[in-house]
């Protein structure tokens, strides 16, 4: 549930997970991601809903011109409980121009 402009333009550099519980092959979950920054910078943050592991994507706008690299924090729950299976950070790099 990343957005695509981030995506399009930069590359991972960095992923940390923690783990808390598994789920099971039916379970439906959401996954949750939001920009971490002290900018103000806006994005849409929500549940993108996804089944067995397929992701939905959802429109976001981010602005992220004037940075080097821009965080995420992602968070993957249980849609019937809200129980936690994860939770995450990324750090993304601009992608260098190749010529």
């Amino acid at each position: 549930s990343m957005p695509q402009e981030v995506l399009d333009r930069h590359e991972l550099q960095t992923i940390t997970l923690d783990y808390r519980r598994e789920c099971q092959r039916d379970d439906k979950v959401d996954s949750l991601t939001s920009l971490e920054s002290d900018d103000t910078e806006d994005i849409s943050s929500g549940g993108h809903g996804s089944a067995n592991g397929s992701a939905t994507a959802a429109k976001q706008n981010v602005n992220s011109s004037s940075k080097e690299a821009i965080q995420f924090l992602h968070f993957l729950r249980l849609s019937d409980n809200g129980l936690e299976i994860n939770r995450g950070r990324t750090v993304w790099r601009r992608k260098v121009a190749s010529y």
